[in-house]
């Protein structure tokens, strides 16, 4: 079976092979080989104010967060303040 080409689209959050953290996509090239994307704070579902990066989408993986790791935010976050 073909392994599928993720094809990120504006919004889409995401992580780079190349760059640390987590990524929303802010814009896509014509033709869709490159994208804009910007740091985003997962926590609180706000960009960073980063200026926006240009990556090619092959370097891009979506990004997931299950359960266990939610959780594992949730209280870190919680303890830190």
């Amino acid at each position: 079976m073909a392994k599928q080409v993720f094809v990120p689209k504006v919004g889409d959050l995401v992580h780079s092979k190349e760059l640390k953290g987590v990524f929303k996509v802010t814009a896509v090239q014509v033709g869709g080989e490159k994208c804009f994307i910007q740091e985003f704070n997962v926590s609180k579902q706000v960009l960073l104010d980063a200026p926006p990066v240009l990556v090619t989408h092959s370097t891009l993986a979506p990004f997931h967060e299950d359960a266990s790791q939610a959780a594992a935010r949730i209280v870190r976050e919680a303890t830190e303040k």
